[in-house]
C-alpha cells in the first residue's frame, strides 16, 4: 500500500512537471528500479529527416532550460563555376540575393560552393510534435519555391 501511495505521488509529480509539454526525444523518461519515473534534464538532440521534392532535410530539436532550439536544414546543390557555365551563375546570385528578406529560412553558400538552405527558431517551452509541424511546415512554406527555382537551374 505505502509503495502505491509513493507510485501514485511520483506520477502526479510527473504529470504537473510536463503541462508546458512532453520533450521529444530519446531517453526523455528514467525510470528508474523501484518503479519511480523522472523527466530526464540532461537530453540529447532530437534528429530527424525527411525527403521533399528530392532533397533531404534534416531536423534538430534541442531542448534548453525553458525553450527549445528548432533547427532545420538542406543541401540544395552546388553553385557552377563562371568559367563553366557564366550566365547560370549569375541567375543563381539573383535568385540568392532575392532571398535575404526571408524571415524562417536562409540561403547560403559555403566554401565548396555548396548551396544550403537553413532555419532555427528558439520556441518557448519544449516542442511537442504539433509545434515541430508547425515551425516545419512555416520553413518549407516560405522556402519551397525558392527551392523549385532553384531546382531549374542546379
Amino acid at each position: 500500500m505505502e509503495q502505491a501511495i509513493v507510485t501514485v505521488q511520483n506520477l502526479a509529480g510527473l504529470a504537473q512537471s510536463t503541462q508546458a509539454g512532453m520533450p521529444l526525444g530519446k531517453d526523455a523518461l528514467l525510470f528508474g528500479e523501484d518503479g519511480t519515473v523522472q523527466l530526464n534534464r540532461q537530453r540529447s538532440p532530437s534528429r530527424h529527416h525527411f525527403y521533399l521534392d528530392g532533397l533531404m532535410f534534416h531536423v534538430s530539436i534541442t531542448p534548453q532550460e525553458d525553450s527549445t532550439l528548432f533547427q532545420i536544414w538542406a543541401e540544395v546543390g552546388f553553385m557552377p563555376y563562371t568559367i563553366e557555365a557564366p550566365e547560370k551563375r549569375a541567375k543563381l546570385q539573383a535568385i540568392l540575393r532575392a532571398t535575404s528578406n526571408l524571415r524562417a529560412a536562409r540561403f547560403i553558400v559555403d566554401e565548396q560552393q555548396k548551396v544550403l538552405v537553413l532555419g532555427q527558431q528558439e520556441v518557448p517551452g519544449h516542442v511537442n510534435l504539433t509545434d515541430l509541424m508547425y515551425e516545419t511546415v512555416q520553413f518549407i512554406q516560405e522556402a519551397r519555391p525558392y527551392l523549385r527555382v532553384f531546382g531549374s537551374y542546379l
